[in-house]
Formats: C-alpha cells, structure tokens, sequence
C-alpha cells in the first residue's frame, strides 16, 4: 500500500512538471509567432533605389547630403512640432545641372503597432508633390498606400497643419495610419523648410557628394 501511495505521489508530480514545461513551452511558441507577426504582415511597397528613380525620373542625376542640425534649428523644429528630432538627416535631391529638381525625405513614422517607412518628394517652391508609402508593416491600414489618400498631401507646403481631422482626412479602417501619414508628412515638411528653404536650397546642397545608384 505503501508503495503504491509513493507511485501515485511520483506520478503526480511527474505529471506537474510535464504540465509546466509543456505551458513554457506553449508561451515560448506564442512568443515567437507574435514577434514573427509583424514581418508576415509588412508589405514592401517601394525600396530606395526605385523610388528616388521614379522621383527624380526628370534630373540628370541624384545625389544626397548629410545635415547636422544646429541648436537653433533643433529649438525650431521642437517648437513647430511639439518634441525632438533627431540632429542627423539624409537628404536626397535630384539635379539637372546646376538646377535642384526637388529634394526628397525618407524617414518613419510609428502606426499603431509597427513603423511606416515613407518617402517624401518635395519640389523647389517647397511644395509637397509626392507622399509614398515604403513599407507597411501592420495588419490592417495599409490603404493609406492608396492614391486617394496620398493625394490629400499634394500641394501642401510648411504653413499648412497637415493634420489628422484638420485638412487631411482619414481612411475608414485606417485611423491610425492615417494620423501617422500626417505626422510624417508634417515633420518632413518642417524639417525641409527650417534646414533647407529658409538658409536656401543651393546654399546647403552645395557640398559634392557621391550619387545614388
């Protein structure tokens, strides 16, 4: 009797244990999904090559410049935009001799879970002229890729809110990442007019650098 009371014991515990690793296991595999869940959902709409090419499909050749921002610009855009950006920019731009084409922007944006990676296409007079979507990454929203979202964005310069609920509206379904599209757009624009337009374009894109292929 005894012995079989020691067996039972054993058994039971046995069983336990067996039941927590198969539970830590069972999370293990729930945690992997979810991180593999984002990659599965992202959608690559354009990479950077293609997209400064169709951008600049007019100039002669693209190129880009490296900005540091300066304590006074930071203070600048901390005050148009409500926090930091980062001091350090890419800045692409395309070119026909001496004449700047445009300059474009490529930068993230957070959606509701995961980034939008977009690009910005800015023309010479500082109006916005093309918004593209690079990548999207959540499971639902991706309309904001859609031309009838992104055309809402053409013809806005720096002094327009370029807001969710303001003059930017959004798509059903698509709250979210519709506000970020304008946050990005609205942060690419100011960063264009305080580093670039206002000390003016040929004076800061002076600097020869290598071009992009």
């Amino acid at each position: 009797m005894l012995n079989d009371f020691k067996k039972s014991s054993l058994l039971r515990a046995t069983r336990a244990r067996l039941g927590r690793v198969a539970t830590l296991l069972t999370a293990v595999v729930c945690l992997l999904a979810s991180g593999a869940a984002g990659d599965a959902h992202a959608e690559a709409y354009w990479d950077k090559p293609t997209l400064l090419k169709d951008f600049f499909a007019k100039s002669e050749r693209v190129t880009f410049a490296k900005l540091t921002l300066t304590a006074a610009q930071q203070q600048a855009l901390r005050k148009r935009l409500g926090y930091d950006v980062s001091p350090q920019w890419t800045v692409y731009y395309g070119k026909t001799g001496a004449r700047i084409d445009g300059v474009a922007i490529l930068d993230n944006e957070l959606g509701q879970h995961q980034p939008i990676t977009f690009g910005v296409l800015i023309g010479p007079d500082g109006t916005l002229q093309r918004i593209e979507v690079m990548v999207y990454r959540e499971a639902y929203g991706a309309e904001v890729q859609q031309a009838r979202f992104r055309s809402q964005f053409v013809g806005k310069t720096a002094a327009d809110p370029l807001r969710h609920g303001t003059d930017i509206v959004a798509i059903a379904g698509a709250t979210i990442s519709s506000r970020s599209m304008a946050n990005g757009a609205r942060r690419a624009m100011a960063l264009a007019d305080e580093v670039l337009f206002k000390p003016g374009l040929a004076r800061v894109l002076t600097a020869p650098t290598p071009p992009q292929g």
